[in-house]
């Protein structure tokens, strides 16, 4: 008897709940998070330098959807030369689909014109007046934003890796099976050495690290892989370029596709904080969800506040040969 009316009472139960539901609807089109995100390097190629200052906008919007900040005050410090730079905000100019960016590049001392992507990221984009790039030089970030002061600490250019030789050698890749892979030789300099690798068929030359369509133009694939010399010895021969990761769970050598007749292995070098930064973001990636797999937090960089990004300085390099020979 006290069991069938335990069943009743949660019959009733259940059809009060039911009956007492509502669906609301809530609109975050408009929402903008009050979260910063911060791209851009000095890197040794020749100035200006370009940054992206910007805060994620709608919660259910694309991959391209942020908000730009158009009123910060951003200063890059040389330390070394003790040089400040109160970078100067660059609005963007539309023709069609198609935007620009108009800018005074010092170093050529006339006005220039850069492109980008026509996408919801192009404001907030920022460029260096008088900054130079320069190996064994050291450069600290300060930026002031609704009131706060975010800061990061100094950055030192390390020497540009030389890389003496690069070939394409086949690699066992386990249940994919051989395929053709980019392997670098290099002579590991002394002391604590963090790299950041990448592989194209063409120069960075053409294009630079620092431009505004390399700032917008990020997708759901990491072309780069990390690398600490901890274990390294001092002569490199044949090392694998891993080909990066991605968002779609896509097995290790997805990436190596053999596109036109020539390679270019790029190496930048980074510090000991954004190599931890960039490891803990791939270990994200590496994540699948799974009862013993960490579960997915925010990773913030080495700015302060908890700002998204990371204020890199690297010394950039690269090899290249045409495949086949």
């Amino acid at each position: 008897m006290a069991r069938t009316l335990s069943y009743i009472l949660c019959l009733i139960l259940g059809t009060f709940i039911s009956g007492c539901e509502r669906i609301v609807d809530v609109d975050f089109s408009g929402y903008t998070s009050d979260a910063i995100v911060f791209e851009g390097i000095v890197t040794n190629e020749r100035p200006p330098y370009f940054f992206h200052l910007t805060r994620p906008s709608a919660v259910s919007a694309g991959e391209y959807d942020y908000a730009g900040i158009e009123d910060a005050v951003i200063i890059i410090t040389d330390v070394t030369d003790g040089i400040r730079d109160t970078l100067q905000y660059v609005p963007p100019r539309f023709e069609g689909y198609d935007v620009y960016y108009n800018y005074y590049n010092y170093d050529t001392k006339r006005k220039e014109e850069t492109s980008g992507f026509s996408l919801g990221a192009v404001y907030g984009m920022y460029v260096t007046t008088k900054l130079y790039g320069i190996v064994g030089h050291s450069y600290s970030l300060d930026f002031y934003c609704d009131g706060k002061h975010f800061e990061s600490e100094a950055q030192k250019m390390e020497q540009p890796l030389i890389i003496t030789g690069l070939k394409v050698k086949k690699v066992d890749l386990g249940e994919k099976g051989e395929t053709d892979a980019p392997c670098i030789s290099f002579i590991n300099p002394p002391g604590e050495n963090y790299y950041l690798f990448s592989f194209y068929p063409w120069s960075y030359t053409h294009f630079t690290f620092t431009r505004p369509n390399v700032l917008l133009g990020g997708d759901s694939d990491w072309r780069f892989s990390i690398l600490s010399d901890e274990y390294l010895e001092e002569d490199v021969v044949d090392f694998i370029v891993d080909d990066g990761e991605n968002a779609f769970g896509y097995p290790n050598g997805w990436g190596y596709i053999p596109v036109g007749d020539s390679l270019y292995v790029w190496a930048q070098t980074i510090s000991k904080d954004c190599y931890h930064v960039y490891e803990q973001m791939l270990k994200q990636l590496r994540t699948d969800g799974g009862a013993y797999t960490p579960t997915p937090t925010s990773i913030t960089g080495n700015i302060s506040g908890g700002v998204y990004g990371c204020f890199r300085v690297s010394a950039v390099s690269e090899k290249g040969i045409l495949k086949g020979k």
